[in-house]
């Protein structure tokens, strides 16, 4: 999806004529947030790129977009050169993936959770998402964002593209 057909979808939008409350400002908030943080990836050469998470589900009021994308060199990711390019384009410097800020539930969360309310995971050899599957092994990010956490189905997810 690009982002302008993003913002004109259902999950932004909601249904129409439903009876159902939804907070398409808000969401729409969360793909501004959002397509600022792509454009960095963009400009870095990434352009396979995911998002999923409640904002992908009919949730009223989601608290954040989550995904994932795939670096073009994995060694970049584990040298830091690509957090600094990416830190060098965001005026927060808010990329990173450790936790350090516990949120009001006691959820640790990103820096670019704080600052945009979405969470962008590298996906490549090695990084796992911390999140265990029905056999007890750590998932990586592709499948994590694949399966339902509630009911273990697999489902879809968002693939952005530029327009």
């Amino acid at each position: 999806m690009t982002f302008d057909k993003l913002r004109q979808s259902i999950l932004v939008k909601g249904e129409e004529n439903s009876l159902l409350p939804w907070d398409a400002y808000w969401r729409n908030r969360l793909v501004d947030n959002l397509e600022f943080c792509v454009r960095q990836l963009w400009a870095c050469g990434i352009e396979e790129i995911y998002i999923d998470g409640s904002f992908v589900t009919d949730k009223y009021q989601p608290e954040d977009i989550d995904g994932y994308f795939v670096p073009r060199n994995e060694q970049e990711i584990f040298d830091g050169t690509l957090l600094a390019k990416l830190n060098q384009l965001d005026p927060y410097k808010c990329w990173g993936w450790n936790r350090h800020r516990f949120d009001e539930y006691g959820n640790l969360q990103l820096e670019m959770w704080y600052r945009y309310r979405v969470e962008l995971f590298p996906h490549c050899t090695g990084v796992y998402s911390g999140i265990t599957n029905e056999e007890g092994k750590n998932m990586k990010f592709d499948e994590f964002f694949r399966k339902d956490r509630d009911f273990g189905i697999e489902k879809g997810i968002v693939k952005l593209v530029k327009g």
